[in-house]
């Protein structure tokens, strides 16, 4: 569900919608999401806040309804400054940079996953390593090692 070419760590943006925009728009270029899947995702998470606040790290999980997407897929993106989003949960704002886009065929997987994705970053030296890694070959093979046992 990790590909290279969906992993950007120098995203220069300044607010959720454009980067919504922006990873949006990639997905949907390289077929693995829908026409729809912006406007998806940007009313999902008007409603369904996705921010997670750990001790090491804040970060966002968006997500959309599985029939926007075409293949599944997990877009890692870093921002260059940290963007303003609600929690998971509380709705309380929190800031983060780091965002897991995930792209599912199979809404039965979502709370799996979710679970995987918490307890990786739950884990200090995973984020440790996480929040060190500029560029996106580093990256895949660190969360393909993390991830081992999710398949494309």
């Amino acid at each position: 569900m990790f590909y290279e070419n969906l992993i950007d760590l120098n995203v220069s943006v300044s607010t959720e919608e454009q980067l919504f925009d922006l990873v949006g728009l990639r997905v949907i270029n390289l077929e693995y999401a829908n026409l729809g899947y912006i406007t998806s995702l940007e009313k999902r998470e008007l409603s369904y806040p996705t921010g997670l606040k750990f001790p090491k790290i804040s970060l966002a999980l968006p997500h959309v309804d599985p029939q926007y997407v075409k293949r599944p897929f997990i877009y890692i993106a870093r921002t260059n400054q940290p963007l303003k989003l609600r929690q998971m949960g509380d709705n309380a704002e929190i800031a983060a940079n780091d965002f897991l886009f995930l792209g599912l065929k199979n809404g039965k997987k979502q709370p799996e996953l979710l679970s995987q994705i918490i307890s990786a970053f739950q884990d200090e030296n995973f984020v440790g390593q996480f929040k060190e890694i500029a560029t996106a070959e580093k990256m895949l093979q660190l969360v393909e090692r993390k991830f081992e046992g999710l398949s494309k």
